[in-house]
């Protein structure tokens, strides 16, 4: 089996004491040390930060100088492999000075054997190869924080400066439209009609961008009291009724509960249910809305008609961006934003969200709530 080589640079002014070393290190079998000797902390400075050696050991004693000093140094310049100190017999409390300083590890010449030597060195470079994973990867997370910063500042200042006009534009097509219709204009109000649908498709679009900028900066807000949360449900389904011909929303079940909670967050994910049904399921002739309680819990679920949900992709339809790539999926609009958002806010107030499809079968997305979170927080 082929040897590994570790390459080690000595800082030792007394010759013996290299020969030494190079006789102990030599008896490892399994590791070829390449040593390089330097007498001088000068010399041997230089060629430290040549970083061109595996590890480094040097001795405290190095005639006018000593070796904490060069350690220091070495630090300060960038030096960032393992160093190993070597002291004598009386040198006291030099091996916590070293370690203060820079060092790795520190061994007295006097215990000097090589499987010991060999393993101070081994652990040594080991220990440095995991400190420096570590300083690496938390300068990666710190460098990917601030870009997502940066990346959700850009996108909430688009947010804003698109934002502005296109309320103008809502509002002037409003306007247009009603115009129109008091003179009889047919093709008019009809081209406002689809202006002002497809205005409040992109608001929607904007609208969600702006949340998951709130969401993965923690600047989601929470406006929470006391509400009904069938009267909440019954507004959400008379809401979006007109939005389709042809399927009939039906409601079953009740809960008869006053819910704490964001009433408009809450709503909000009600109507992703509600719009996902309507939008992947146009075939179908209805649409079921379940609700239902216990003691402690609410529960909504929204089953639609349409081509069902992979069992395989049950969890990933709630990340961010994530769009199934069946063809009758791929040919509805959207950026698969909107259950990632519902189940942040559904999660952010302490329920749960899930879905039960199969394909061909349909989907029925559910949430469930605590009734009282503001009551069990405080107990």
């Amino acid at each position: 089996m082929e040897r590994l080589t570790t390459k080690i640079l000595l800082i030792e002014d007394d010759e013996e004491d290299y020969f030494l070393l190079r006789k102990l290190l030599a008896k490892i079998s399994t590791v070829y040390y390449q040593i390089s000797w330097e007498s001088s902390p000068t010399s041997g400075l230089e060629e430290m930060l040549k970083h061109e050696h595996d590890l480094s050991m040097l001795d405290y004693r190095l005639g006018a100088s000593n070796g904490i000093e060069l350690i220091k140094e070495a630090r300060q310049r960038g030096y960032d492999s393992p160093i190993i100190l070597l002291t004598g017999a009386g040198d006291g409390d030099i091996d916590i000075q070293a370690l203060h300083a820079g060092a790795d590890d520190y061994i007295a010449k006097s215990q000097l054997q090589d499987e010991l030597v060999h393993r101070i060195i081994r652990y040594a470079i080991e220990r440095k190869k995991a400190a420096l994973e570590r300083e690496k990867l938390l300068r990666e997370q710190i460098e990917q924080r601030e870009l997502d910063k940066r990346r959700n500042e850009f996108i909430s200042m688009v947010v804003h400066e698109i934002k502005t006009p296109l309320t103008s534009l809502k509002a002037s097509a409003q306007l247009l439209n009603r115009r129109s219709a008091r003179s009889d204009d047919e093709s008019t109000t009809r081209l406002t009609s689809r202006m002002d649908v497809q205005i409040n498709k992109l608001t929607q679009l904007i609208d969600d961008f702006r949340d998951v900028t709130r969401i993965e900066g923690d600047r989601l807000q929470f406006r929470e009291n006391y509400f009904s949360f069938d009267e909440l449900v019954q507004e959400m389904v008379e809401e979006l009724q007109p939005i389709t011909d042809h399927q009939t929303i039906m409601c079953e079940g009740g809960t008869q509960k006053t819910v704490w909670g964001d009433r408009t967050r809450i709503g909000q994910v009600i109507t992703n249910f509600l719009t996902n049904a309507v939008k992947y399921a146009p075939d179908a002739d209805r649409i079921i809305v379940r609700t239902s309680a216990d003691d402690t819990t609410i529960t909504l679920c929204v089953q639609d008609f349409g081509p069902g949900i992979a069992k395989d992709e049950h969890v990933s339809i709630f990340n961010p961006f994530y769009r199934i790539e069946g063809s009758e999926q791929r040919a509805t609009s959207g950026l698969g934003l909107g259950l990632y958002i519902a189940a942040e806010m559904i999660r952010r107030q302490e329920g749960k969200i899930w879905v039960e499809s199969e394909e061909g079968h349909g989907a029925t997305f559910c949430f469930t709530l605590p009734i009282d979170r503001a009551h069990f927080d405080a107990m």
